[in-house]
């Protein structure tokens, strides 16, 4: 790690590196004490992007699962270890005597948001998270779901992990949780366990009468919120018409960004701007993270589900998403012998405090079947 963007700074990479976390964490935190339990998922991301910024350096947002103090940080700066690049297979959690439980994040696969769920599973074996690979492919070739499948079936040939399997996958980390244990299945080999945390599908996938109900409550809310705008601020606000004279390709661009959320469900993944078209999407993003998340959401919309003949559990959250319909809707018609299950909270807070809880109890009684 080079730090040459810093001017008037400590040059001692420690100093600075444990000042500008505790800046970020709000947290006067020890040098010895442990991140992931210590850290929110959000001020972590927030210590990256800062760190970015300044240096020019991005760490992998799974970092702290490999140095999990800011000590053990410090000593992988000084000694120019690269913080960049995941491992495929990361140890969240020690474990003795089982086979691990096998879990997939949401979102660029950054485990920390699901750190209070890992610590509260009682399951005897390590649990060992499953980090997306970064395929870099240019636009026109996307990585899929089957590449990150067959991704992964070599990762754990290569580490040695026999089943049988037990598979967990939050919010889209389900389908490669899903698709996985189809793989195996192929394979002759045994899945012991496989669950669905709140699993979205994209929106090419939601039955049309849905999708156009959904579109309507979003529309309703993001209406009522401009009129509450305009009270506040009654100032007309400029808008931008579209050129004759523009190219094909940008007059395309322009049109689906002024018909999101609408144009989304229809908008080639292939695209340069399809990623933005997506509801989740917030823009503003590190290099690594940016290039992961546009990788994940042409994933997401290039995938098409098909029937699974295994058991399985999904648990749904109670109050659902903004962004995404209910899942039984669509996701009931293939998932043949699924076990559902509500849990409280929405498709966020259902991982984290009294929700995760009470989730972690009811996936440790079937990981311990």
């Amino acid at each position: 790690m080079l730090f040459s963007a810093r001017t008037g700074a400590d040059p001692s990479p420690h100093t600075y590196v444990s000042d500008l976390f505790r800046q970020e964490a709000k947290v006067d935190l020890r040098d010895d004490a442990d991140i992931p339990e210590a850290v929110s998922v959000n001020r972590v991301l927030n210590f990256i992007k800062h760190l970015w910024s300044e240096t020019g350096e991005e760490l992998d947002v799974n970092v702290f699962y490999r140095h999990r103090t800011l000590d053990a940080l410090s000593l992988a700066i000084s000694n120019h270890e690269d913080l960049s690049v995941s491992p495929k297979i990361i140890e969240l959690r020690g474990g003795e005597g089982r086979a691990p439980l096998l879990l997939f994040a949401g979102g660029a696969s950054c485990f920390l948001e699901m750190q209070q769920l890992i610590k509260e599973i009682r399951f005897p074996g390590p649990i060992l998270g499953v980090a997306l690979t970064a395929f870099n492919r240019d636009r026109h070739h996307p990585a899929t779901v089957e590449d990150e499948v067959q991704s992964t079936l070599k990762a754990l040939q290569a580490a040695g992990i026999d089943g049988p399997y037990r598979l967990l996958g939050y919010s889209f980390g389900g389908v490669f949780a899903l698709e996985l244990a189809r793989a195996l299945k192929a394979q002759g080999q045994k899945i012991a366990f496989l669950g669905m945390l709140d699993t979205p599908l994209g929106e090419q996938e939601w039955p049309l009468m849905t999708w156009g109900s959904f579109m309507w409550q979003r529309w309703r809310r993001a209406h009522t919120r401009k009129k509450n705008l305009r009270k506040t601020d009654p100032q007309p606000r400029h808008r931008t018409s579209i050129q004759a004279n523009r190219p094909t390709t940008e007059r395309r661009e322009f049109l689906a960004k002024k018909l999101k959320p609408l144009s989304f469900r229809y908008a080639d993944p292939r695209t340069a701007y399809y990623p933005e078209l997506a509801p989740q999407w917030m823009g503003d993003y590190p290099p690594l993270y940016d290039v992961a998340a546009r990788q994940l959401l042409r994933m997401k919309g290039l995938y098409r589900p098909n029937r699974y003949d295994g058991e399985l559990t999904f648990y749904r959250s109670l109050q659902g998403s903004p962004v995404d319909c209910d899942p039984k809707t669509i996701w009931g018609r293939f998932l043949a012998h699924a076990d559902w299950i509500d849990v409280s909270g929405n498709h966020q807070s259902m991982i984290v405090g009294r929700n995760a809880g009470t989730l972690a109890r009811e996936l440790s009684a079937r990981l311990t079947r």
